[in-house]
């Protein structure tokens, strides 16, 4: 007999879902026959999954010692590509992290590429706020993301708490995540658009539908000449390359966007970029209240990208 005791970092989610995590090579069948069988028990009485497990609730399984390790024993890799970490602002509960373009912001399936969570982990790891051997299921992880090739903030949470109510706020829209990019044409604006859209799965892209979900961003000129514009783009929707799609509708694509944007300006620009040249510049925090309240009405922002100064001197010279 096993016992698992719920620490703060497992509280508050319901027994099925954190017995399928503790057990990753279990099918979650044979996990919920278990419980019909008393194998796995919950504070000393049959349970049937759907209760919600709490901080201090003991789970006890009784499984042979041969059956607990072959079902939570995790697959053994190690990713070498372990970056170092620019981070511009830390406290107990989180780090905000300035993410380089070609970096992932999660790791892939193989686990060898280099990308921010693993590297995330490893530096708690290393500064002894967090070890894997003390915990059951929760991992750090980040609250949002930003693709491969666009630079910028990214909010990595140390506990459940933190993730938890980090994730409700950037859901809720209580939280302003501000871009900066260079687009194509003079674009005088300071204005909310709306669009439909739907994806091509085969092709990974955008593509306008009047029945689909909907992308709602703003955008503000900051300074237009020689027909381009640098825009400041504040996201109101979170959507898979909701910005160089939305851009691309408006017919002012992002410079260097091989997906969305114009070939010939991108070949014209490959000596200096070869990718989406987008910026998550600035995360700005309203009043709060609750559990991030110690972060209102304060901004957080990347580094300078030297690329994007590099493109912009070029083109608005």
């Amino acid at each position: 007999m096993k016992e698992i005791k719920i620490n703060e970092n497992d509280n508050d989610q319901r027994l099925d879902r954190f017995l399928v995590k503790f057990f990753p090579n279990a099918t979650k069948s044979f996990l919920m026959k278990m419980l019909r069988k008393k194998n796995i028990v919950l504070n000393g009485k049959k349970a049937s999954g759907d209760e919600r497990v709490m901080t201090g609730d003991v789970i006890k399984v009784f499984f042979s010692d041969e059956t607990f390790e072959k079902f939570t024993e995790a697959p053994k890799k190690f990713n070498p590509n372990i970056i170092d970490l620019n981070i511009v602002y830390e406290d107990e509960n989180i780090a905000i992290i300035d993410k380089d373009e070609g970096v992932l912001s999660h790791a892939t399936k193989d686990g060898f590429e280099k990308n921010v969570v693993d590297s995330f982990i490893k530096y708690l790891v290393d500064k002894k706020e967090f070890s894997p051997r003390n915990e059951n299921t929760f991992r750090p992880a980040l609250a949002n993301r930003l693709d491969r090739n666009t630079k910028g903030l990214l909010i990595g949470c140390k506990n459940y708490e933190a993730l938890k109510e980090m994730t409700k706020l950037i859901k809720d829209r209580k939280i302003n995540k501000y871009y900066k990019t260079i687009v194509k044409g003079n674009f005088d604006v300071d204005e909310t658009f709306e669009v439909g859209y739907e994806k091509n799965e085969k092709k990974n892209m955008m593509k306008l539908s009047d029945d689909g979900a909907e992308m709602i961003t703003h955008f503000k000129t900051m300074e237009m000449k020689n027909n381009f514009t640098e825009l400041e783009v504040l996201l109101l929707t979170g959507k898979t390359h909701q910005i160089r799609f939305h851009l691309k509708t408006l017919k002012h694509p992002i410079v260097g966007d091989r997906k969305y944007g114009d070939a010939a300006l991108n070949a014209r620009l490959a000596h200096i970029i070869n990718n989406q040249l987008l910026y998550s510049y600035k995360i700005a925090f309203p009043e709060l209240d609750g559990f991030f309240s110690y972060l209102s009405n304060k901004d957080f922002y990347a580094n300078s990208w030297a690329t994007y100064d590099k493109v912009k001197e070029v083109l608005f010279k």
